[in-house]
């Protein structure tokens, strides 16, 4: 991954903030805690999850794919983006 710094720096603390929702509801289910509190946290986890997957998709655009389209590589690049439509 050839993230630019601050792109590292935010997905990181995005991870970590995804960790930690995922200890909670560990520690919730542990607990027997309501069902509906469970999955809010779980909610909370794929927002995370979604806003990580977003930075780094834009921090791609910015950087790996238009080198690889310079290089010549649009077929490439195309096709790495349509599979993550193909991942929904």
């Amino acid at each position: 991954m050839k993230a630019k710094p601050d792109v590292k720096k935010k997905a990181l603390h995005r991870i970590r903030i995804a960790q930690g929702h995922l200890n909670a509801i560990e520690k919730m289910i542990e607990k027997d805690s309501y069902c509906i509190d469970i999955v809010h946290q779980s909610l909370a986890v794929q927002k995370a999850l979604k806003r990580i997957d977003m930075l780094l998709i834009k921090n791609h655009l910015e950087t790996c794919a238009i080198h690889q389209i310079r290089d010549g590589e649009v077929a490439k690049t195309s096709e790495e983006l349509l599979q993550l439509y193909e991942m929904k």
